[in-house]
This record gives C-alpha cells, sequence and structure tokens, in this order.
C-alpha cells in the first residue's frame, strides 16, 4: 500500500503520529435532531415518567415487523487480519521486539509506504480500512490495534473526552464527540497514535476503553451511518448489536432513540432518550431530543421542563461558559467575558484555550499583569507547537492594532 499523505512528529513520552486534516465530524457518532431551547428551569419535574420498556426497544418489532432474530445481529470481525496485512507486517523488522517494530511500522507512515485517506463517514474493520484505503478514526485505530497487536507490541483503545463544540452561529445547538485514538505503553513512556492530531490534546480527560467498550461504539457507529442511508433494518441490527455489547452506555441508549425518531416511532424514541437519562442524568442529546420530541407534539410543559434541564448542564459546564464567553468577547462585551472565563477557569483550569482567551480579554480591559498571567498560562498549557505559533500570530495582531 501506499502511505498517508503526512503525519505527525513522534516521541516516546507523548508520540502521536496523525494525517494532517482539518478534523470535520465524531469518532462516536451523535445524532442530535434539534437545538434545545434555553427555556426557564422548570420547578418540578413532570408528573409521570413514562414506563421504559427495553424489551419493546430491544425486540425492533416496532421497527422490522417482527422481534430480531438475534442470530442475524452482524459479527464483522473488526479486529481480523487478512493475508495481505499479515504478509505486509511480515517485512516489518522481522526478529526485533514488539515495540521496535511498531516505531517501524509508524515510520512506514513518515516514509509514504502506504495511504489511508480519511473519510468521516467509512467505520470499516480493521482489514477494509487497509484495502479500502480509507476510513475515519474509529476505522485507523481498529487497524492499528490490530497491526500493532500482531507485531508483538502493547496497544490499546484510549478515548479522549474531546469537549462538547457549540455551533458559533446556533448558540443552542451543540453536539459531543468522542474520540478515540490507540496508546502503547512499554518502559520508555506511552505513545499515542492519532489519526486526526486536530482533534486531540493531551489535555483532555482520557482513559483506556476496553476491546468490548470500543467495539460497542464501532458497532454503534455503522448503525448510524446505516440509518442516514436509509437502510433502517440493518441499522437497528448495528444498534442492537452495540447494546448486546455495552447495555450500560447511555450514548447508546440515546442513539436507538434517535433511530426509532427517525422513523416517526416517538413513543419509543422518547423510551430510548429516557433509558440513556436513567444511566446519566445530565446526558446531553437525551436533554435535548426530549425537549424537540415534546416541542414538536405540543406537550410544552414537559418541553420547558427537559429544555431547563439541558439549560441546567450545560451553563455548569465550562466549555459552554468558554462559548459564552467568547461570543462576548467578539462583540465587545469584555467585562461578560471576564466573567464567564473566570466560571470557567474556577471549573476547569488547564484549559490553555480559557486562558488564552482571558489574557486577550484582561488586555482589552487594560489589564495588563492579569493579561501576562494568562498569556503565559497558555503558552505553557499548550504543548502543540502549531497551537502557540497560532496564539504568537494573534498576539502580533493585537499589538498591531488590526
Amino acid at each position: 500500500m501506499k502511505t498517508p499523505h503526512n503525519s505527525a512528529l513522534q516521541r516516546w513520552n507523548q508520540s502521536q503520529i496523525s494525517l494532517k486534516r482539518r478534523y470535520s465530524g465524531p469518532l462516536t457518532a451523535w445524532f442530535l435532531l434539534g437545538a434545545a431551547v434555553l427555556a426557564g428551569c422548570a420547578a418540578s419535574p413532570p408528573q409521570s415518567a413514562p414506563r421504559i420498556d427495553t424489551n419493546a426497544l430491544l425486540t425492533g418489532t416496532a421497527l422490522l415487523g417482527s422481534p430480531i432474530d438475534i442470530a442475524t445481529l452482524p459479527e464483522d470481525g473488526t479486529l481480523t487480519l487478512s493475508s495481505e496485512m499479515r504478509a505486509y507486517l511480515a517485512q516489518i523488522s522481522p526478529g526485533a521486539g514488539g515495540d521496535a517494530r511498531l516505531q517501524a511500522l509508524l515510520r512506514a507512515f513518515q516514509n509514504r509506504e502506504f495511504v489511508v485517506e480519511y473519510d468521516a463517514q467509512a467505520t470499516l474493520t480493521a482489514e477494509e480500512t487497509y484495502r479500502q484505503q480509507k476510513g475515519n478514526c474509529m476505522a485507523f485505530t481498529l487497524m492499528m490495534v490490530a497491526m500493532a497487536r500482531a507485531l508483538g507490541a502493547d496497544a490499546s483503545f484510549n478515548q479522549a473526552e474531546v469537549p462538547p463544540v457549540w455551533d458559533h452561529d446556533e448558540a443552542r445547538t451543540f453536539v459531543v464527540y468522542r474520540h478515540i485514538n490507540m496508546v502503547s505503553e512499554n518502559v520508555r513512556g506511552r505513545r499515542v497514535v492519532d489519526f486526526n492530531l486536530a482533534a486531540y490534546d493531551p489535555l483532555y480527560d482520557q482513559r483506556k476503553l476496553s476491546d468490548i467498550e470500543a467495539l460497542a461504539q464501532y458497532y454503534s457507529n455503522r448503525g448510524l451511518e446505516l440509518m442516514q442511508e436509509g437502510d433502517q433494518e440493518n441499522a437497528f441490527r448495528y444498534m442492537r448489536k452495540a447494546l448486546d455489547l455495552k447495555p450500560g452506555s447511555a450514548d447508546l441508549w440515546a442513539n436507538l432513540g434517535a433511530l426509532y425518531s427517525r422513523n416517526r416511532l416517538f413513543d419509543l424514541a422518547e423510551q430510548g432518550y429516557q433509558q440513556a437519562l436513567v444511566l446519566d442524568s445530565g446526558h446531553a442529546i437525551a436533554l435535548s431530543n426530549l425537549e424537540r420530541l415534546y416541542r414538536n407534539a405540543q406537550r410544552n410543559e414537559l418541553a420547558d421542563y427537559y429544555a431547563g434541564r439541558s439549560r441546567y448542564h450545560r451553563e455548569r459546564n465550562p466549555y459552554f461558559l468558554y462559548y459564552q464567553a467568547r461570543n462576548a468577547y467578539e462583540h465587545g462585551d469584555y467585562r461578560s467575558a471576564r466573567k464567564q472565563l473566570k466560571r470557567a477557569l474556577w471549573q476547569h483550569e488547564n484549559d490553555h484555550r480559557f486562558h488564552f482567551l482571558m489574557g486577550l480579554t484582561s488586555y482589552r480591559l487594560g489589564d495588563y499583569d492579569d493579561s501576562r498571567t494568562h498569556l503565559s498560562q497558555a503558552f505553557s498549557l499548550a504543548e502543540n507547537a502549531g497551537t502557540r505559533q497560532a496564539y504568537s500570530r494573534k498576539l502580533d495582531v493585537l499589538r498591531d492594532g488590526k
């Protein structure tokens, strides 16, 4: 195969390999049906919550016409290596140890020996990713984990908690990303192998995923892709497979609710979202979609209640506060921006973006000592050289009065 068109420099302590491409889609797909209206918080919960019939949700009878046959659930061989892949790996530093062989494989990316093009809508198995030379972050990570293990190196799935991103033009809409990459550890440190460096920041909270957790996300991703393609029957099979693997995941129940909503089975959609809230009472997508569902049904009291819950969780989210601060800054309301940034930094003080914007805000307010303190913090926390360069350019523009 040919090589990826670009990759990042590596180092063992915190090394990364990346295709340099602007991040354009989530690893784990979240289907957001609509914006959450930031209405006033209801004083008390609804008098009665719907009974959740998880059996009805899981059998799929309302969607398929009859209960799902468990034997028809997909088994995609996600981490299986083809004979072609094994032949390629056999020539990677034969006789060397697993860590050295993995390092040689990653050098192959840098030396342009094979290509994997980024495709946000291509959740593929390891073998499909290698053969088709394309895939999204999940596909690339599946391929790399399978290859690294075959070389004898340590390899695990790693979830970076990429913060919620609020659409700058639609303050009421936001999307949550789940970003997965590969980590490999040895005596010299921890190596991160990431398909999309723009979506990754080592400051983000991270946790290793078990293979079961990662594969559940794979099947859910595929289910959402099939849903968007109009193949609702197979979409359900993949989502049901995901829930068989990880029934305690609020994300997966919310995605199943979205599938039922797409097919106008609103009672089941409601139950899917409610089950997500049973598992995670602050689940942003479930809250927003419930508000949308009830609003469309003209059940405004319930809609207002869930809109209020959504607002409650958003306004205690430091990244939403950061969004509000950025919007205030760009409209010249520097005092409001500083107020929101103080709240954001009180909750999460290690994000370089918060400090950089606070530095700019304090500068605009004439508080130059505070500005220097926060700008220094921003540069200290920003490990990515490209980020530091971008900050330097912005400061040059600010000093030039442009």
